[in-house]
């Protein structure tokens, strides 16, 4: 996808998170809104172009792959739901927002081609010759400018910060001169050829949000209920743990009989999960302190306990 020049900005740099789709089409749309809305995500691009409120374009690439209409939508629906976005956008003239609609749709000739290995005015002649509509973009890491031409005359030059075409390659031609600056060449349609209609009237916005939400909503759902599933089963295991623990301490206290007395005593207060409440534990150890003072003397059963109490401690 390429980047393009930032016109007139509205919003710049906003958490898509925060973003309702169908909200801001309905906004933009009541606004009579021209321009362009530029989603960026960690692993995909999105340009939506508007012409007097009209969604005339949508264009979404992730991954080298290119989705135009209401598979484009679908995608920033995702993306949005999915997280870790942001949004910008801007506000352009009529005759901008066309050609700029016009270079996205258009056809590769050059990318990421350095300036200083470009013969400039051979390409300029060949462009002319061919009577080429198209689009030159100058660009460094940090500015970008373009130039349109249309039947192969410079038709007018944009850069970071205009709303409109100019007449003037002044900052093109600072652009040019920067250090590392590259150049895009793309042959475009003439703003004339391009199909004029309106995404917002062919796609149900609203309902496409609201699907994806739900399938979001579910999948979060689905997670939470499988990581439910998995705290259960370790906090069991946990339990078991502690249990296997206990009957050993009050087998080597008391012998064979002190499993079974640790058994007893948790079956009579429903289970290993017992050991969970205070009030539950500390009726377990009275039962089993009665319990061992038949098999072995008072000081080895204080000694049991107090190790049973620091391993009930240590392990809840």
């Amino acid at each position: 996808m390429f980047l393009l020049p930032k016109g007139n900005p509205l919003y710049e740099n906003i958490a898509a998170a925060k973003v309702k789709l169908p909200d801001m089409f309905e906004k933009l749309k009541a606004g009579g809104f021209t321009g362009y809305l530029n989603f960026t995500f960690p692993s995909a691009t999105a340009i939506l172009f508007f012409e007097a409120g009209k969604l005339i374009s949508a264009v979404h690439e992730q991954d080298g792959r290119k989705l135009t209409g209401f598979e484009a939508i679908a995608g920033v629906c995702t993306l949005i739901f999915a997280g870790g976005g942001s949004l910008s956008v801007y506000r352009l003239s009529k005759d901008l927002a066309m050609c700029l609609h016009a270079m996205i749709h258009g056809d590769v000739l050059y990318a990421g081609q350095e300036l200083k290995l470009i013969d400039i005015k051979g390409l300029l002649e060949k462009m002319k010759a061919q009577r080429l509509n198209g689009c030159l973009r100058l660009y460094t890491e940090s500015r970008t400018a373009l130039i349109f031409y249309k039947e192969g005359a410079p038709l007018g030059f944009f850069h970071d910060g205009s709303t409109d075409i100019e007449t003037s390659a002044t900052e093109s031609q600072k652009i040019a001169g920067l250090p590392g600056a590259k150049i895009d060449v793309l042959s475009t349609k003439s703003a004339d050829e391009l199909m004029h209609y309106d995404l917002l009237e062919m796609v149900n916005v609203s309902k496409l949000w609201e699907s994806t939400s739900s399938r979001f909503a579910s999948e979060r759902d689905k997670t939470r209920n499988e990581a439910a599933v998995v705290d259960r089963y370790q906090e069991e295991e946990k339990l078991r743990e502690l249990e296997d623990d206990l009957k050993e301490v009050a087998m080597a206290y008391v012998g064979r009989m002190g499993a079974a007395l640790v058994e007893k005593e948790l079956n009579d207060r429903g289970g290993r999960r017992a050991l969970q409440d205070s009030a539950l534990v500390g009726a377990f150890l009275a039962g089993v302190e009665k319990g061992a003072k038949l098999l072995t003397s008072m000081s080895k059963t204080k000694e049991m306990l107090d190790t049973m109490k620091e391993e009930i401690a240590q392990r809840i």
